[in-house]
């Protein structure tokens, strides 16, 4: 395996996907990268700002801004907003709609012969 260079850390390599919205179109949306999901998870308090922020982070395209954000939150169906909050997690390999991680959490054991 090829060793990555610092310009290949601190290039954007974020997955994308897109969200098919009924009546709307589509979105493209990213992953977040770590330093976007601890921005966000500052704000487990505050779960308005929470949502806002991190649909902000992960809009491709159409771009944008927080404001823009929050009325779209507040003029589309809740699953509109929820599946794109949804992909946007997926893709940032948390949440329940993760690719499940073959590391073994808390308490399980790993397969024997691995």
């Amino acid at each position: 395996m090829e060793r990555a260079t610092k310009a290949a850390l601190t290039t954007s390599h974020l997955k994308t996907g897109e969200v098919e919205l009924e009546d709307v179109g589509s979105v493209l949306v990213r992953g977040l990268s770590r330093w976007e999901m601890v921005d966000v998870q500052k704000l487990e308090d505050d779960r308005q700002r929470q949502d806002n922020l991190a649909v902000f982070y992960g809009m491709v395209e159409p771009q944008m801004d927080e404001h823009e954000v929050m009325a779209w939150r507040k003029s589309g169906g809740a699953m509109e907003i929820e599946a794109v909050a949804r992909k946007i997690n997926e893709l940032s390999g948390i949440g329940k709609d993760a690719a499940k991680s073959d590391v073994p959490s808390d308490g399980e054991q790993p397969e024997p012969g691995v």
